[in-house]
């Protein structure tokens, strides 16, 4: 059915539709009825202390103010990241800022963690713990606010830890996004130096499950960094990967377009950074892979290769809404195929 309306919608702005569609299923969402699948038993898991339904999630970045939950529940999630938040409310950068690279099946964004505020999100994840029809773990990914000057420590710190107040108590984990490029001066602060400075006085902070959210970008030893000084900080894991910036084999119109690439052309990136975590990392550090995922083999290839969750979002831009419930169906079956074999 998506297969045949998608021509249509691809007609239309990519943002406007994003926004179409939100608003349409934060309306439908409680007549969505989970499928039994997404509750067997033998998709569940437990990472970071948190149980898992199963194991795919929802990325940040598509449903930015949870506004649809019980939506995204009922399309068969195991669990939703929302965000990202910032501690102040901000439109983001100047539309069009959302891109489709249709050949590609991908998607360039340069949205600028457009957001409602820390205070506003609060309130909506007050109401949504309230009711007692959501079920599964909601992640907080919350980012740094336009207006904080990034080369000011002491009020990037400040930014996050009152974004951090306002929202953790609402929060299954907590992810911590220095990796988005469209935010000037971000990345900065996966260097080793700023990140511990940022993520120690988090840690001690909060009490939830701490997660870092870092670049497909970084170089080698960068990473191996990273990926130290999260073992000794004892942060709860690694969401691998944010968006590239990198304009290999894209169209010549996004090679002067500023943003972030998600989809299959962040594929191999993505995948490259969750094998060398998979590889290093302790098995105390969990892995949330992400970027480029559509399909069952996908989901396969980044769980051998080390990732304990997997995350989509630009898949159901191509693939359409109904994609997770048919991979939790296949992949249901092939665990019930694994134990015949037995």
């Amino acid at each position: 059915m998506y297969q045949l309306i998608k021509p249509v919608l691809f007609t239309l702005d990519p943002e406007l539709i994003h926004d179409l569609t939100l608003n349409i299923l934060s309306k439908i969402g409680s007549l969505l009825k989970r499928s039994s699948v997404n509750d067997e038993a033998e998709l569940a898991c437990e990472i970071a202390g948190i149980n898992f339904p199963n194991r795919i999630g929802l990325a940040a970045g598509m449903d930015k103010a949870c506004l649809a939950p019980l939506a995204w529940q009922g399309l068969g999630f195991g669990f939703i990241e929302i965000g990202t938040v910032t501690n102040v409310a901000q439109a983001g950068n100047e539309k069009p800022r959302l891109f489709r690279i249709k050949e590609k099946n991908s998607l360039l964004n340069c949205l600028g963690f457009n957001n409602l505020g820390a205070e506003k999100v609060a309130e909506k994840l007050k109401l949504l713990r309230e009711n007692s029809q959501f079920k599964i773990p909601i992640g907080i990914n919350i980012g740094k606010s336009r207006i904080i000057d990034p080369r000011n420590p002491e009020e990037v710190i400040k930014d996050y830890l009152a974004s951090l107040e306002l929202l953790e108590n609402y929060a299954d984990y907590i992810a911590i996004n220095v990796s988005s490029p469209n935010t000037p001066g971000l990345r900065e602060w996966e260097s080793p130096n700023q990140l511990k400075k940022l993520l120690e006085p988090i840690i001690q902070k909060t009490i939830k499950p701490v997660f870092l959210k870092i670049s497909p970008d970084m170089e080698d030893e960068n990473l191996y960094q990273v990926l130290e000084i999260s073992e000794n900080l004892k942060i709860k894991g690694l969401v691998a990967t944010n968006t590239t910036t990198e304009r290999q084999n894209t169209p010549l119109w996004a090679n002067s377009q500023m943003g972030g690439i998600s989809g299959e052309l962040l594929k191999a990136r993505s995948l490259r950074i969750t094998k060398l975590i998979g590889k290093n990392k302790s098995k105390n550090l969990a892995l949330i892979s992400v970027g480029g995922i559509s399909s069952l083999e996908d989901i396969k290839i980044r769980l051998d290769s080390g990732a304990d969750l997997i995350q989509i979002y630009t898949a159901l831009v191509y693939e359409g809404p109904f994609l997770i419930n048919k991979i939790n169906e296949n992949l249901l079956d092939k665990t019930k195929i694994a134990k015949t074999d037995l």
